[in-house]
């Protein structure tokens, strides 16, 4: 393994040594870019969300104090500019016939709710750009953020949970064959974790020694872009059994996911569906049930999953950009039969169905100052598994 670690650093190291001679066609250039973002928004009540309410999924269930008052009936008032950007963009000269670059950026969104404020990684990544393929290595866009057709609600999720979003160690290889596009990739997590035992952590998909695998076949027109994406993750929640000994079952789940974008004259759709078997590392709705048989000493495991789908008509009208997302999802577990043993790890595992509907206006002043206004009205419908 120390073999193994030294080589690849070794490698990472002399790419520039190798830059400077196998090519003097290109030469290195910088960009820096950035932005400031700040943001100021009100909540009517309590609500499930991450960075101090900013990464907001949906409101948080009816819970009635010794007064029959909905302790969560509570509105918020909060701004925040976390979302301030900065990135550096470098190009190089050609190795091995391929365009050379390499793409840092960071946030101060923290890589968790208890560092908020603080310098964070989002992207940082090297990419090798042939004729008709290209390799990613490093931090990049979840596999199943699909970020051509990403809608651009306010103020951070993006979509989510109906859209997944999430960033990822990875190495990802894509082919082009004319308007048609392979990918595939292989990635590992940092910021956004399974949910397990321990809570939210890595452990879980490291011990299993297989990263997160997805394939994805695109479509890339004129006018439309659309494409299909199949995703599995493999994790070991446990190592260990109750009685200490050491176990190795894992729980193994595929999602799936259709997207595609059209535009025409001023206007742009954006569309995607999304079957989510455990995807709750990715921003996303679903998780798995975990059964212990105290019998046996054993452990398995199954899904609750969700079918969720969007769409975001925008349009460009000079200076205006009105836009409108809509978002609606379906828990395919609800109302299945469950033990007293079981424990659910995952987001809305009580929920039968969650909706949204979030209009917005984006008025571009000119030289990089814009102003957008976001209403979101998000609707859960709680229930109760059946024991």
């Amino acid at each position: 393994m120390k073999k193994t670690l030294l080589t690849i650093l070794t490698l990472l190291l002399a790419l520039p040594a190798v830059a400077q001679t196998d090519s003097v066609a290109r030469k290195w250039s910088y960009k820096f870019h950035g932005f400031v973002n700040p943001v100021v928004w009100a909540d009517s009540r309590q609500v499930v969300a991450g960075r101090e309410g900013m990464m907001h999924f949906y409101p948080k269930p009816v819970e009635l104090d010794g007064n029959s008052q909905d302790i969560n009936d509570e509105p918020s008032l909060n701004m925040l500019a976390i979302t301030a950007r900065v990135n550096l963009a470098v190009q190089g000269p050609d190795v091995l016939g391929a365009h050379m670059m390499g793409f840092v950026e960071g946030d101060f969104t923290g890589p968790t709710d208890a560092t908020i404020n603080t310098l964070r990684l989002r992207h940082a990544y090297i990419k090798m750009q042939w004729e008709k393929q290209s390799v990613l290595a490093g931090q990049y866009w979840y596999p199943m953020v699909i970020h051509e057709i990403m809608p651009m609600t306010q103020p951070l999720n993006m979509g989510a949970p109906f859209h997944p979003y999430a960033r990822y160690n990875q190495v990802r290889y894509s082919c082009n064959l004319g308007n048609w596009e392979a990918v595939a990739v292989a990635a590992f997590q940092l910021d956004n974790k399974s949910k397990g035992p321990n809570g939210g952590s890595t452990e879980y998909i490291t011990r299993s020694m297989v990263p997160e695998m997805n394939l994805q076949l695109r479509y890339k027109g004129e006018r439309l872009f659309a494409g299909a994406a199949a995703n599995l993750l493999s994790i070991r929640p446990r190592s260990l059994d109750l009685n200490g000994d050491k176990v190795d079952t894992r729980y193994n789940s595929a999602s799936f996911s259709i997207f595609g974008k059209y535009r025409w004259d001023n206007w742009t759709l954006k569309a995607q569906t999304l079957l989510s078997d455990n995807l709750y590392e990715g921003c996303t709705m679903g998780g798995y049930l975990e059964d212990y048989d105290a019998m046996s000493n054993t452990f398995s495991y199954r899904p609750f999953s969700w079918t969720t789908a969007w769409v975001d008509f925008s349009r460009n009208k000079g200076k205006w950009r009105p836009a409108l997302f809509l978002g609606y999802g379906l828990n395919n577990n609800f109302g299945d039969t469950y033990s007293t043993t079981e424990t659910a790890y995952g987001r809305g595992f009580e929920m039968k169905s969650l909706w949204r509907v979030q209009p917005r206006i984006n008025y571009i002043a000119g030289h990089g100052l814009s102003f957008m206004f976001d209403v979101e009205v998000t609707n859960a419908e709680y229930g109760k598994m059946v024991n």
